[in-house]
């Protein structure tokens, strides 16, 4: 999916260089041909458990009760500005998500490759010390 506009993208999603950066990496799997929701899971499992350690050293004060912490979580990452939680589940506007391979990276692939469940879940269980799947 080509992209019209970088400028109007950065200034709707209020994206950050980060944001394009690691949106084009990912979009370089895709050129590689092993870009797919199972390898994005994997390397997003691994980006939780990295992020959740520096969290964990750099916050002391992070929530006790799960629908704060993903708030935090969410937050802390930049992941959107426009998401609902909702008993065990979590909205995030595709058209509000900053971590897009495919709308930001421009990864042509079919299907999904969503990083942040997998980031989400791994963090989570990384500062709750659970194993949540």
């Amino acid at each position: 999916m080509p992209i019209d506009s970088y400028k109007k993208l950065i200034e709707d999603r209020k994206l950050k260089n980060l944001h394009i950066v690691l949106t084009a990496l990912l979009a370089e799997f895709a050129q590689l041909g092993i870009l797919n929701q199972g390898t994005t899971n994997i390397v997003g499992n691994g980006i939780g458990k990295k992020v959740a350690r520096c969290i964990g050293e750099i916050h002391s004060d992070t929530p006790g009760d799960e629908k704060e912490l993903i708030e935090f979580l969410i937050n802390f990452c930049d992941m959107c500005d426009d998401y609902i939680i909702e008993d065990e589940k979590i909205g995030i506007k595709i058209d509000k998500c900053k971590y897009c391979p495919k709308q930001i990276g421009e990864a042509e692939i079919s299907g999904s490759a969503c990083p942040i469940p997998s980031m989400l879940v791994s963090m989570l269980n990384e500062l709750n010390g659970k194993n949540i799947k």
